[in-house]
């Protein structure tokens, strides 16, 4: 037992073994912090990436629809070409179109009973003047035409950087960012000869 004493009174590797306890800690800490920056530019990245490919489709109504679609993706793919993808994920843009900017958006009306939703004797405001209540308007169609609205929604399935935090706060392996943005088709159709 009298040799075991002097190494209760030896601390030289206290120091050690407290960092070992407080290390993974410590990590998760930090890498949370990366992610959460890292998800944030991405975020930001995404919402300028949206506006540039719909203002891309908005002034380029000669080109087929589906055309359309497919640069609008492709520009935001490149755009987001610093942040990797989940795996087997792809960008996935989704529209409406409204005949103008009114019909976006539904009529306000008091809702007297508190229902969340319309019902007939409510009081609203008739913006368009043809005596009822009007929902939003959506127009048939993916892209609209010349003067239509557009309401633009990409999501990102965005690869987590440090696949443990995903375990650890539940997340799988990645997360869904999405950006959105509402803009006008040009009015006028150019015609190439």
């Amino acid at each position: 037992m009298r040799h075991f004493l002097p190494l209760a009174k030896d601390r030289t590797g206290v120091s050690t073994v407290e960092f070992a306890i407080i290390l993974p800690a410590l990590l998760t800490l930090i890498c949370g912090a990366i992610e959460l920056g890292h998800m944030l530019l991405a975020r930001v990245v995404l919402e300028g990436a949206m506006t540039e490919a719909a203002r891309i489709s908005t002034a380029s109504l000669e080109t087929a629809e589906v055309k359309r679609t497919a640069v609008m993706e492709d520009s935001i793919e490149r755009a987001m070409g610093n942040f990797p993808l989940a795996d087997g994920a792809h960008v996935s843009v989704q529209t409406i179109v409204y005949g103008n900017f009114s019909s976006a958006h539904p009529e306000t009306y008091e809702d007297a009973n508190a229902n969340g939703q319309y019902d007939l004797g409510e009081s609203y405001v008739d913006r368009n003047a043809n005596g009822k209540w009007d929902a939003a308007t959506p127009k048939s169609g993916t892209l609209g035409g010349p003067g239509d609205v557009v309401s633009y929604t990409v999501h990102f399935p965005k690869r987590i950087l440090f696949g443990f935090l995903g375990a650890q706060w539940l997340l799988g392996d990645s997360i869904m960012l999405t950006g959105s943005t509402v803009v006008r088709n040009e009015s006028v159709v150019r015609r190439t000869s």
